[in-house]
């Protein structure tokens, strides 16, 4: 039942995507441009980058005169959303293109953050014009109500669409130089018959002996991956669930924070939550898997799925939060308003990079990683 549902759910998706692509068309040329001198100055320049956010969130620190938990969580988040947009920014035009024109994503940027804006003024605790308000007031500049909701929807919509673009442009670019080093050490364990890191990395069974490595990726530049979209948002919204739980449930957060400054914090670290769940991701989306004596392959995804929630995701840890929430006086009512207040939002953001993710750069990732490990297996043999 639950696989028809997901079926029709992709099929739905299908549908109206191609609609969409026939209103934003661009040509097929466009689609299979790939820049890998741009990915070695993304990786060669990255620490660079890093040491920039670090300044920036000093420089916010000394500005704001606060070193509470709460302003050094916000401010850290905040600079570094703020690097990565403007290097969004940047890097947009430029960025792979899509079955989907980059016009499609605008929109939706403009639609999903008009969407949370909305929602933040329905909740008592997400009014983030308020927010604006008051930094602009603290600065001695009263807005009028109207020029703050512009200004508001200006910064979500940017924030929507160019972080994402930076946060995925950085990630891919990494993972297309080191991922075929990790299925090339592969192959050479199995051609000398011995057991790496990689193979418990993966999970794969201490019975098996890995004969092959191999890969089976579906490339198709004409078509939006809907399977990969929808996997991304799903897996980004629970593993932003998890993170949300160690504030939602630690009673040192819940004493020190209030809910406002938990939800502020959280939805920035979510704009970066995609970047734990990609490389796992790529891995299913290669469909890449190893050959041994036994009757049927073993996928690295499965193995790769169990380490990721395996790490994160444990019975035990999250009860004791929750027990020890309880000890100290907070009530399970408002931290399930806490999640309700999280997870529209959460489900936005989400839906922005795993839309961008398939349409942008899902197809040239696959493709550059499988062409790299070709390449290597031709030259070994």
């Amino acid at each position: 039942m639950k696989d028809k549902l997901v079926e029709k759910g992709k099929e739905v998706a299908d549908r109206n995507l191609s609609r969409l692509m026939k209103k934003f068309p661009h040509s097929k040329e466009q689609m299979m441009l790939i820049d890998l001198d741009e990915d070695a100055r993304i990786t060669k320049w990255f620490p660079l980058f890093l040491a920039i956010c670090i300044v920036v969130w000093v420089a916010m620190m000394l500005a704001v005169n606060d070193f509470s938990i709460s302003v050094i969580l916000q401010t850290l988040c905040l600079s570094f959303i703020l690097c990565f947009a403007v290097l969004g920014a940047i890097l947009f035009k430029r960025m792979p293109q899509g079955p989907l024109s980059k016009w499609a994503l605008v929109i939706l940027a403009g639609l999903l953050a008009a969407l949370v804006l909305v929602m933040g003024e329905l909740m008592v605790n997400m009014r983030a014009i308020d927010l604006v308000t008051d930094l602009f007031s603290s600065m001695g500049i009263e807005l009028a109500s109207e020029l703050a909701v512009v200004i508001v929807f200006l910064i979500m919509f940017a924030t929507f669409l160019f972080t994402p673009t930076g946060v995925l442009t950085v990630t891919c670019a990494y993972l297309k130089k080191y991922m075929p080093r990790i299925f090339i050490g592969m192959r050479q364990n199995a051609s000398e018959g011995v057991r790496g890191k990689s193979e418990g990395f993966f999970k794969v069974p201490s019975i098996i002996d890995v004969k092959e490595v191999r890969m089976e990726p579906k490339i198709d530049y004409e078509n939006f991956d809907s399977s990969a979209a929808l996997h991304l948002w799903v897996y980004t919204i629970i593993m932003g669930a998890v993170v949300a739980s160690y504030l939602f449930l630690s009673p040192y957060f819940l004493d020190n924070m209030t809910t406002q400054e938990m939800l502020a914090t959280l939805l920035m670290l979510s704009m970066f939550v995609p970047a734990m769940i990609i490389p796992w991701q790529i891995v299913r989306d290669l469909n890449a898997l190893v050959i041994s004596d036994a009757p049927r392959p073993y996928y690295l995804w499965n193995g790769a799925k169990d380490f990721l929630f395996g790490s994160f995701v444990t019975l035990g840890a999250f009860s004791m939060m929750f027990f020890l929430a309880l000890y100290y006086g907070h009530s399970v009512g408002s931290m399930l308003v806490n999640y309700a207040y999280l997870i529209a939002p959460l489900i936005a953001i989400s839906m922005m990079h795993a839309v961008m993710y398939a349409n942008n750069f899902n197809n040239v990732m696959k493709a550059v990683i499988y062409a790299r490990f070709s390449e290597e297996e031709s030259g070994d043999e």
